[in-house]
């Protein structure tokens, strides 16, 4: 179905729903959109999901887009600095590999860590570990944090660690302080025809009627499900982890500027740094688990006696349009993969910017529909090459999680053209092009987990040693000269926005 521009300015827009993405949208179109009339409605009646603890470098972007600095806001969400994911005994054998945001200030080291991959799934005996070649994951083994005391040729990217629940609350009043309505109330029922949304209505009888409404109501859908019936695609015959628990534990000390997603019997457990505590939590699937038995594994395993556990039903998949009529799905109401790659924020924070473009009639529906479904099935893809790519047969799950993984065609793909020893940047370049997951993050998972075919033998030439000495020597220089410890330069920020305040 193509949904065309609309065809009048827009004036007003309704945000249903609050939480993490609905306060998102709002502080960007308060800052983009200053003309633009925004109201957020917001039930006192449904909790926000507040679980999400972890971004991708797109939040830094984001916060910048705002005009906010770090000391503005880290400071209020107990944020801390994150460099990249530790992937903890993924094959079963108690070895493990970090996945590191890469930077520009890695361009020629990465290139040594390439070689040294593509040696290996040509037959090379010899076994390299991307954290060697990254600055950001120096970074992670020293617990520094990602940002230069000195400044450096190229940025850094990062993302970051967060309170969810008071990251909402920092861009609420960064919304309202621009001008941003917000109404405390449940919405009833909804007015519409076949593909517009006309009002809304809320428990106390009043209307709420916009040109544009977002829908940001979590699993729930509202508008874009439940209203205008747009279908929802399942990903759960691939995916199979449809269940979480989240415990908070205390603050690690020193404080790790790293995320740890860390392999158990029936999925993997996250350990996420705050300033004032940590987070914990165990992705699973409730097919192969009860909820009862994964607490029990996640406080066993983690060393969480007390602290009450929030137990979750995650609904995986997309809908099929994000947009449709004067409606925009953003945050759980328009996808979900589980948070493996923390990449939730990120899939937020680009539809609300596809929304400004769409809003400024710089952009179609159906480009923007088609970009979100490209961008939501690529970051789909990558999840699940880590259970196609698992050397774990323990437990049923870790079997069944391999070979469902592997019956995705185009996943399939992929990993038989790397296994098979060929030209992968090239295949890659040809067929991943537009894929959110440039090629180092493919050589990190594919080598750090020693994805290969033993059988495979094909010349092969490994980085000389002097080289990748000089390469892991080159890092260090750099991490000491201008990096400092993840708890200094927090305090710093701390600081910072007292000075400012």
């Amino acid at each position: 179905m193509k949904t065309h521009l609309p065809t009048k300015t827009i004036q007003s827009l309704t945000i249903l729903g609050g939480g993490t993405a609905g306060w998102m949208c709002a502080a960007y179109l308060a800052k983009h959109q200053p003309t633009l009339s925004v109201t957020v409605i917001e039930s006192p009646h449904i909790a926000s999901i507040g679980v999400g603890e972890g971004s991708t470098p797109h939040l830094q972007h984001f916060m910048q887009s705002l005009g906010v600095k770090e000391c503005d806001w880290m400071p209020a969400c107990q944020a801390s600095y994150k460099t990249g994911i530790y992937f903890d005994n993924w094959n079963g054998d108690n070895s493990g590999y970090f996945h590191p945001f890469f930077s520009e200030m890695d361009a020629k080291t990465a290139e040594v860590y390439f070689v040294n991959a593509n040696a290996r799934r040509r037959g090379s005996e010899y076994i390299d570990k991307p954290e060697h070649y990254f600055l950001a994951a120096v970074l992670a083994d020293k617990q520094q944090a990602p940002i230069p005391q000195q400044p450096l040729p190229r940025a850094l990217e990062f993302g970051y660690h967060f309170d969810a629940q008071k990251l909402a609350q920092w861009l609420s009043a960064f919304s309202l302080a621009r001008g941003v309505k917000h109404r405390q109330s449940t919405v009833t029922s909804v007015q519409h025809d076949s593909q517009t949304v006309i009002a809304l209505t809320l428990e106390s009888g009043e209307q709420i009627k916009s040109d544009f409404y977002v829908d940001a109501s979590g699993f729930n859908g509202l508008l874009i499900e439940k209203t205008l019936e747009v279908p929802f695609i399942s990903f759960s015959d691939q995916l199979l982890n449809d269940s979480a628990i989240a415990i908070a534990g205390d603050k690690i000390t020193p404080l790790p500027s790293s995320t740890a997603a860390i392999a158990m019997p029936c999925g993997w457990r996250w350990q996420i740094p705050l300033q004032s505590r940590t987070g914990h939590g165990y992705v699973y699937s409730s097919a192969h688990i009860s909820a009862q038995q994964a607490e029990a594994q996640l406080r066993q395993a983690a060393q969480l006696d007390t602290g009450p556990a929030k137990h979750l039903t995650m609904k995986v998949g997309m809908m099929a349009r994000c947009v449709e009529g004067n409606v925009f799905a953003i945050g759980l109401a328009q996808s979900f993969i589980e948070p493996l790659e923390a990449t939730a924020l990120m899939v937020t924070g680009y539809s609300i910017e596809l929304l400004h473009r769409l809003l400024s009639q710089q952009l179609e529906a159906q480009a923007i529909n088609q970009q979100l479904s490209d961008l939501v099935l690529g970051i789909k893809e990558y999840v699940l090459a880590h259970y196609a790519t698992s050397k774990r047969t323990d437990t049923q799950y870790w079997q069944d999680a391999k070979i469902t993984a592997l019956n995705v065609r185009e996943l399939d793909a992929l990993l038989t053209h790397w296994r098979d020893g060929g030209d992968f940047d090239a295949w890659l370049h040809q067929h991943r092009s537009q894929s959110p997951y440039i090629r180092p993050s493919w050589y990190c998972l594919l080598g750090g987990m020693d994805h290969r075919d033993s059988c495979c033998q094909m010349p092969f030439e490994q980085a000389p040693t002097h080289i990748e000495l000089a390469a892991k020597a080159y890092l260090t220089q750099l991490s000491d000269k201008h990096f400092i410890a993840h708890t200094k330069a927090l305090q710093q920020l701390l600081l910072s926005d007292q000075r400012s305040a």
